[in-house]
């Protein structure tokens, strides 16, 4: 197992683009805990309006990455190839595509935002409270967009710096915006819930702003003439949408099923739902480093696939995936034995600490098998062009399995939250670490869409072949 990690490649990937996008989401993650108790301080009833109302945010973000994810497949491989015009091309396809999705979702929130805060609960108040800040912060989601995918650009051709400078001072500005709006400082009066929403709307707007100044002094890939952004033929746009439609149905089935689950979980009470709010703001400081992990593991894996170097993609994928367990482990630690003393600094009640209590308990016990998939879907498969099986293995774990289970849980045998919870993580992450190791130890997740990715693959297989190597059998046929 030692020498796995003798490899001057893997820990620059590490050092250059695992680190700095954990660090950034860090911040993010942080300032995010920092407005949770802001938000806090007006009540349970705040924290379970917001988190309502981030439920949207989320869905919507994730199609939005659905898309963006699905580019960066050909964005990653096309820079091992060194083709910039095909950089530009899909970095145009992307945006195309996002910024129509960003508006759908703006106008839904602003203009039946309590259709849209109903969607998780019953209870009127949280439904009013809810809807006065999901109407204002809908006009972040177009900010989110824009940003999303320029920075995924940008971190798929291992440009982290830009985007990380952007998101500082975007989190920088939301958290100050909170202070001074929701508290009524600098002569401002106090808006509660609508000051939050403000904050967010504007830092999310700020981002793509100052990551297009700061593209057009660097001259980066995103600048490039508008005939090569938005120039491509009809059977690029076949291409790009055979291998994105899978990652965006993909990412938007666990997206809804994650949805579904809270739907679920909404209803069992709102001091419930509280409780989950604020536990879930402490699991965001953990997946940082599994996102920065991804990240790398992501362009590393792909930029060699993208090269023909099929042999140092296997490799650098088994570190990523070796990786992961020692990390959970010391992170579940971590979250076990400080969950106290973070839940101390919230103004909630005894009963709602004691939920997140048992809540983070949970998820540090299990933070392992919730992560091992993401890796292997999102940074190993979906890299190496492998974009359709992440989308089988959530449509059988987490709609065919978690959600009706949790249903089951929740409403007929009537199990307390916490374990419902519990049911609901176990049941899909179990069955979904096995299958991921188990198509990882073929090659059939190698899908080149360059030439000399596919001639690379074609040669890794026949050295498998003569050498009598087992794996090499029939793998990698698509």
């Amino acid at each position: 197992m030692a020498g796995l990690f003798r490899d001057r490649e893997f820990w620059s990937a590490i050092r250059k683009l695992a680190l700095p996008l954990a660090m950034q989401n860090l911040l993010t993650s942080s300032l995010a805990l920092i407005d949770t108790v802001m938000v806090g301080s007006l009540g349970s009833l705040s924290i379970s309006a917001v988190g309502f109302a981030s439920q949207v945010a989320f869905f919507a973000n994730i199609v939005m990455f659905g898309i963006a994810s699905g580019g960066a497949v050909f964005i990653a491989q096309y820079w091992g190839n060194n083709d910039r015009d095909g950089i530009a091309k899909t970095f145009g396809m992307t945006l195309v595509c996002n910024i129509p999705i960003s508006l759908t979702f703006f106008l839904l929130a602003f203009f039946t935002p309590e259709l849209m805060i109903g969607i998780f609960t019953d209870d009127a108040l949280a439904i009013a409270e809810g809807a006065r800040y999901i109407k204002i912060a809908s006009f972040s989601y177009l900010g989110v967009a824009l940003n999303q995918t320029m920075s995924i650009a940008l971190r798929s051709t291992e440009h982290v710096k830009s985007p990380i400078a952007v998101s500082a001072v975007s989190v920088v500005l939301n958290a100050l915006l909170n202070y001074i709006l929701i508290f009524g400082k600098l002569g401002f009066e106090p808006m509660g819930v609508e000051g939050a929403a403000y904050a967010t709307a504007i830092s999310a707007l700020a981002a793509p702003v100052l990551l297009i100044i700061i593209s057009l002094i660097e001259k980066n890939i995103l600048v490039a003439p508008l005939r090569k952004l938005f120039g491509f033929d009809s059977a690029f746009v076949k291409e790009f949408f055979r291998r994105a439609t899978p990652v965006l149905i993909n990412e938007s089935l666990w997206a809804l099923g994650v949805v579904g689950c809270n739907m679920i979980l909404g209803r069992l009470g709102t001091d419930n739902y509280s409780a989950l709010t604020i536990s879930r703001t402490v699991e965001n400081l953990a997946f940082v480093f599994f996102l920065g992990i991804c990240n790398a593991c992501n362009v590393l894996v792909a930029k060699n696939v993208g090269a023909g170097n099929i042999a140092k993609a296997k490799r650098h994928a088994t570190q990523f995936m070796a990786l992961v367990p020692m990390l959970a482990i010391a992170l579940g630690l971590v979250i076990i034995l400080l969950r106290g003393p973070i839940l101390s600094v919230f103004n909630i009640t005894d009963a709602e600490r004691a939920i997140a209590f048992w809540l983070l308990l949970i998820y540090g016990c299990e933070v392992g098998l919730r992560n091992l998939p993401y890796i292997a879907v999102v940074g190993v498969f979906r890299a190496a062009g492998d974009t359709k099986i992440g989308m089988k293995y959530d449509l059988v774990f987490l709609w065919f399995i978690a959600l009706p289970v949790t249903f089951l849980c929740a409403f007929v045998l009537k199990l307390p939250f916490v374990a419902v919870y519990a049911v609901m993580l176990l049941c899909e992450d179990i069955p979904k670490t096995l299958v991921c190791l188990r198509r990882f130890a073929g090659l059939k997740w190698i899908m080149p869409v360059t030439e000399e990715g596919i001639r690379g693959l074609r040669e890794y297989k026949e050295e498998l072949y003569a050498a009598g190597t087992v794996e090499g059998s029939g793998a990698g046929d698509k």
